[in-house]
């Protein structure tokens, strides 16, 4: 499945193409949201979503989150995004017998929203999410 990953990543995440559409932006002067035509990979921006997301449902875990940070650092090639809420455990999961973060970053088709009968306000429910990112 990695390999179809690899070989058609726009299944998964959208075009990889760039493209220019209208998008609200924040207008770092005005601090206000903005109409502006935008240049951009549907494919890059669905992966940063998907971390954002991931980062935000952490506070329907612990009522005590409320801070959700994203770095961008041009030069390094890097975002970095954190928030305040309890962290991900590093312990061996019971089911798929390895850490934590191993699976939540690098097994396909893990997660813990699968439940259709439960009702959700969060994202992501597909097993895909932040492993698409990695």
């Amino acid at each position: 499945q990695l390999e179809h990953i690899l070989l058609r990543p726009d299944t998964y995440i959208g075009s990889c193409e760039r493209i220019t559409q209208e998008m609200y932006v924040l207008d770092s002067e005005t601090k206000k949201l903005v109409l502006r035509k935008v240049t951009f990979t549907p494919g890059l921006y669905k992966i940063f979503d998907e971390i954002v997301v991931n980062a935000a449902d952490n506070k329907q875990r612990d009522d005590r989150m409320n801070s959700l940070e994203v770095m961008i650092d041009q030069e390094g090639n890097k975002v970095s995004v954190k928030n305040n809420g309890k962290g991900i455990p590093v312990v061996i999961h019971k089911e798929h017998q390895c850490y934590v973060p191993t699976m939540i970053f690098g097994h396909l088709l893990t997660g813990s929203n699968f439940d259709d009968d439960e009702k959700k306000t969060t994202g992501g429910r597909n097993g895909y999410g932040a492993k698409l990112a990695n």
